[in-house]
């Protein structure tokens, strides 16, 4: 993962896949659509976000977690958000397909749906 441009007046939908054993410092840029103009998504009136990726919907056992409390998100001021995760913390990972949802928090939403897909953990190829 590099840059990716999410359109938020799809689906929200999107699946993320990620290296076993590499460094993780992914940037998504996240616009939508109004109307035929597009548009930047603003996290500007988020305070924070968490990102769970578990086996799947029933699963009580988180595989990982992302949140802006350990600075594994980072939300911009303006359309981006980064994921972050150092190669240590990815060696331990079962390589697989996995669930992932990702929720905003702001004092008016404290649980705002916002991405949801596959998580993908691929298995390195080079040691």
């Amino acid at each position: 993962m590099s840059q990716d441009t999410l359109d938020l007046s799809q689906d929200t939908q999107y699946d993320l896949i990620i290296k076993k054993d590499r460094t993780l410092a992914a940037t998504i840029t996240c616009v939508y659509m109004s109307g035929d103009t597009e548009m930047d998504f603003s996290f500007a009136d988020y305070t924070g976000a968490t990102l769970n990726v578990k086996r799947d919907s029933k699963s009580s056992t988180t595989i990982l977690d992302f949140d802006t409390d350990d600075n594994s998100i980072v939300l911009s001021i303006l359309n981006t958000f980064q994921l972050n995760k150092t190669a240590a913390e990815l060696a331990t990972l079962p390589v697989g397909e996995f669930l992932y949802d990702m929720y905003l928090k702001s004092a008016t939403h404290p649980k705002r749906a916002f991405l949801s897909g596959k998580f993908i953990i691929e298995d390195r190829i080079t040691i």
